[in-house]
């Protein structure tokens, strides 16, 4: 008995690799269209939480605070009451920008895994569309870094009168991770720690400005 020869059909074998052809490329069609919607949700809302959590850290740490101008500023005046110089006590304001960063960095690691919806119909470029359809369901895991810098700013207000404040600004950078996706915020908040009125006038030297450096 002669054995059956197995028939190939070209046919059926075309339909099931443009089938594979045409599901492939819808999927890269969605992912190329949700990508930059997932992306942008997610960067507002880790933007939203870690603005959030570090205005608490703000807030704790300047509500305990006892620092005054003059713990963190020492103006020298020469024998005619003019001012010579601005000295800015190091270990105080490293303190209180250190204390900042560590509360920072305590509330942003408060902020746990969330989660983002978006309607299918976004990712369409149809208007009628938008905020359309079943939601797709994102996890995102944030990530942060923490740092801060001390900004002195000086500002004329009038004859030889200049209003000298002290600033830390907390800079966070963080990262969403979604599956699949991965994006970054950058967020400053900038907290004024000192502020007074100087009488006299400023030598060019300083009136310039300072800026306290990270190191």
């Amino acid at each position: 008995m002669k054995k059956r020869r197995k028939e190939h059909h070209p046919k059926r074998f075309g339909i099931a690799v443009l089938t594979i052809i045409l599901t492939a490329s819808a999927f890269i069609y969605i992912d190329l269209c949700l990508r930059p919607v997932v992306i942008t949700v997610a960067q507002y809302h880790i933007q939203s939480l870690i603005n959030k959590a570090v205005n608490n850290a703000i807030i704790t740490v300047m509500d305990k605070t006892q620092y005054s101008y003059d713990d963190l500023v020492e103006i020298g005046r020469n024998s005619s009451d003019e001012i010579v110089s601005v000295n800015y006590n190091s270990l105080h304001i490293n303190k209180l920008r250190s204390e900042l960063i560590k509360v920072s960095i305590e509330e942003t690691q408060k902020i746990p895994v969330s989660y983002v919806y978006i309607p299918i119909g976004n990712i369409t470029s149809i208007d009628i569309l938008q905020n359309k359809g079943p939601k797709l369901k994102f996890t995102v895991t944030p990530s942060s870094y923490v740092e801060a810098e001390v900004e002195s700013v000086f500002q004329n207000t009038g004859i030889n009168q200049i209003n000298h404040q002290i600033f830390i600004n907390v800079k966070v950078t963080a990262n969403a991770l979604i599956p699949n996706y991965s994006t970054s915020v950058y967020s400053e908040n900038k907290v004024c720690v000192a502020e007074t009125v100087i009488i006299g006038k400023v030598p060019d030297s300083i009136g310039n400005g300072f800026l306290y450096s990270n190191g």
